[in-house]
């Protein structure tokens, strides 16, 4: 499998499709167990991710992340409509509404960090998140453009590459993954390794938004036979990324809920 197949399948997912994802800490047996249970390997690849965003960061903030991932194109990840219905309103959750903002000034002095961890969520069934999978050029610049409160040109509409240019968005991470990809029902299993030092694994699955609790019960059933806990909230790659090389970006993130926090019960996103 090539770059080009670096997504969730081997094939694109249809836009507007949901991901319910759930992140947790794999160990040297994880492979093995997911076998025994039956699991595929669908291929080991590795590929590039570059993340962009405004210098005040406007679409990180507002829980928009936009990634060109190298052989597979641009994706536009953000809150699908009516999460509140679906997992309940949590701190940090994605349920912003899309349209045009005034989003607080970050701080001039942000607090110290803490070591980054693991979060235990208290009273939470579940710590999976749920995003909603951008991939058409057209609805990623307008969504992009929606937050920015900017009418989108018309040359932007099949080029999301020229929008970025001319919106003033910058490359703020950008790294190399080397990923696991398994199979098993429904469920994709990857675990990943990050070229700056941090190992994830993720269960995953790509659904219509009223399968998202039949999704969450599947998730959960695995990691009963995976040994992680669905109340466990665990740090993303891009929390672990920003924590470690964007120091401000991450406390900005920090203060709305969008990152990982080692020091109160926040949760961790993307």
């Amino acid at each position: 499998m090539d770059a080009a197949a670096a997504g969730k399948g081997a094939a694109e997912p249809a836009s507007g499709l949901i991901e319910v994802e759930q992140k947790f800490l794999s160990g040297p047996d994880t492979a093995e167990k997911l076998v025994a249970l039956g699991a595929t390997l669908d291929g080991i690849l590795t590929f590039r991710d570059r993340y962009y965003d405004r210098a005040d960061y406007r679409l990180t903030l507002a829980d928009h992340w936009l990634r060109e991932r190298e052989g597979a194109g641009w994706e536009l990840k953000c809150p699908p409509p009516s999460t509140a219905s679906v997992s309940g309103p949590t701190s940090g959750s994605a349920t912003e509404s899309l349209g045009p903002r005034r989003l607080p000034q970050t701080a001039s002095s942000p607090p110290a960090q803490q070591p980054l961890q693991a979060l235990e969520v208290a009273g939470r069934p579940h710590t999976a998140t749920h995003y909603l999978e951008v991939t058409s050029p057209r609805e990623t610049v307008a969504r992009i453009c929606a937050l920015l409160g900017v009418d989108p040109a018309l040359a932007w509409h099949d080029d999301v590459a020229a929008a970025v240019e001319e919106l003033g968005l910058q490359e703020f991470a950008s790294f190399v993954t080397q990923r696991s990809k398994y199979r098993l029902g429904d469920l994709n299993v990857v675990l990943d390794e990050m070229d700056f030092g941090y190992a994830v694994g993720e269960v995953e699955a790509m659904v219509r938004q009223e399968e998202v609790p039949a999704a969450l019960e599947q998730i959960r059933k695995l990691g009963v036979h995976l040994g992680f806990d669905e109340t466990t909230r665990f740090p993303g790659k891009m929390s672990a990324y920003l924590y470690k090389f964007k120091p401000a970006q991450y406390n900005a993130l920090l203060q709305r809920g969008r990152v990982a926090d080692g020091t109160n019960r926040e949760g961790a996103r993307t």
